[in-house]
């Protein structure tokens, strides 16, 4: 049977999130399905719950919260779809959920429909869309043979050239009898169009138990993956070197999950590749989301830990954007650190997702998310050996000496071009409660919008020098001092500073 629905207007008949649109299922749910756990709607949810079509209309129905998240009854196991539907890009609109968990009766049924969202006949390469003609899996990481999950199609679901039989393992999961071409390469739809779509998600015919990870239905530009995990202990399966420590809270703390106090039963944490690492090096962290709901806003720090003191290092600033991660979703995360002056990521021996950060001293570091599950963030430590950061002017400064002041011109003083041409004065004094980093005065996001601010200074004052005028821009001024304000005080290596605006007198 094939449903056709002439639409006026296909994209506002469907709600969006998150660059994916979603869709409504099919109206004829019977009243004996087995229900599959419901995640907990989070804030953004409620602008995702779209509203039952009239049964008129001919258009498909989906539940006012698709089901993205079920447990299984035949086995310890968690699945999560990465998505309740996509599109295709010649306007193939999909919509998948779970309909009901796995029993000793039946296996997990994943419901939905495809549809035409164009306002013409089209033929759609099903063969090409993930959870729909793309039904077999890749293999989660670390396995080679026999791990592949199956989108298997039930006798409900319209476009199947077959329906395959199934059974289960001996430890209960349920999986595939043979793996075959199962679905049509393509297939013709007229405008607002539809058809079913149900599937029964199984394992390989030869698969013995049910592996954890993430199993990817990959398309022909989009992709559905299916996160598994085992629901009695979503946690980390390694313990931390930094087990049973102790740290301080961070600046402005609402809550950190740290990766070496969580435990098996912890479903969020961020996972770092390695705890120690000597520098120059690269670590990746993983923010693992084992966990029935959303987490949100998901921006990335590094800050440093020195004399029981967190120290934020960078970013300078972060994307107005709110980042969501879903249930069993990943977010992968890189720090690439340098003693020195950063190299950067150019060949394919090093991902630049992340951070790239210059004259990071060793000490111990934090690794920072703003993903938290009953917490704000989720963070991890980590340990960098190397030798003490060094503070060194920007290339191409010149300097001039007058008795016991050094000034210091930069290239963007005398430049004729806006930001204003400004300067400002480093002297010692007696005290300070502000404290400072190398790190914090050689990140130029830190301490200057634009390369410069008291590294052009600091180096300069040494024991006959009493005073370092800079002569540079009011923004590298206004971002070493601060806004609104003439001077600022603080400590640097033991000794008090006072920078202020202008060639102060001292």
């Amino acid at each position: 049977m094939r449903r056709r629905a002439l639409l006026a207007s296909v994209p506002g008949a469907l709600a969006g999130l998150a660059g994916c649109s979603f869709g409504t299922p099919g109206s004829d749910e019977t009243a004996d399905v087995t229900p599959a756990p419901r995640p907990t709607q989070s804030v953004t949810d409620a602008n995702d719950s779209g509203t039952e079509r009239s049964a008129d209309t001919g258009n498909p129905l989906r539940p006012d919260n698709p089901t993205t998240v079920i447990e299984l009854e035949t086995g310890p196991r968690t699945y999560a779809l990465s998505s309740a539907g996509l599109h295709t890009a010649d306007r193939g609109h999909v919509g998948l959920w779970f309909d009901q968990t796995a029993t000793d009766a039946h296996p997990v049924t994943v419901r939905g429909w495809l549809q035409n969202g164009n306002e013409f006949e089209n033929t759609f390469r099903i063969e090409w869309i993930p959870g729909v003609g793309r039904t077999h899996s890749r293999q989660p990481s670390g396995y080679d043979h026999e791990a592949r999950l199956h989108l298997a199609p039930t006798a409900n679901n319209e476009l199947a050239d077959e329906v395959p039989s199934l059974g289960r393992t001996a430890e209960g999961y349920w999986r595939v009898d043979d793996v075959g071409p199962w679905m049509p390469d393509i297939h013709r739809l007229a405008p607002g169009e539809w058809v079913q779509l149900e599937y029964a998600l199984v394992g390989e015919p030869g698969q013995s138990g049910r592996p954890t990870g993430s199993y990817e239905f990959r398309g022909q530009g989009d992709s559905l993956s299916v996160s598994v995990w085992d629901t009695r202990s979503p946690g980390p399966e390694t313990e931390s070197r930094f087990a049973g420590r102790s740290l301080p809270p961070l600046p402005g703390d609402g809550g950190v999950q740290w990766f070496h106090e969580a435990e098996r039963v912890t479903p969020a944490f961020a996972r770092p590749s390695t705890e120690r690492a000597t520098l120059d090096t690269q670590v990746g962290f993983e923010m693992v989301n084992n966990s029935h709901g959303r987490l949100q806003c998901g921006h990335w720090d590094l800050y440093k830990l020195v004399g029981g003191e967190w120290f934020h290092i960078a970013p300078g600033v972060h994307t107005a954007d709110c980042r969501i991660l879903k249930p069993g979703g990943r977010d992968q995360w890189g720090l690439r650190a340098f003693n020195g002056q950063a190299v950067g990521c150019s060949t394919d021996d090093c991902t630049c997702d992340g951070l790239t950060q210059g004259y990071l001293g060793g000490g111990e570091y934090a690794i920072v998310a703003g993903y938290g599950h009953a917490t704000t963030e989720s963070g991890a430590l980590v340990k960098l050996v190397g030798d003490s950061a060094a503070v060194t002017p920007i290339d191409g400064v010149s300097t001039a000496r007058d008795s016991d002041t050094v000034t210091v011109t930069t290239g963007r003083h005398g430049d004729g071009e806006r930001p204003a041409d400004a300067t400002f004065s480093l002297t010692r004094t007696d005290s300070a409660s502000e404290r400072v980093l190398a790190e914090q005065v050689m990140a130029s996001a830190r301490f200057a919008g634009r390369p410069g601010g008291l590294r052009n200074a600091l180096p300069f004052l040494t024991d006959d020098v009493d005073r370092v005028v800079v002569e540079t821009d009011e923004q590298v001024v206004n971002n070493g001092i601060g806004h609104n304000v003439d001077t600022r005080r603080f400590r640097f290596r033991g000794q008090a500073y006072q920078v202020s605006r202008g060639q102060t007198d001292y």
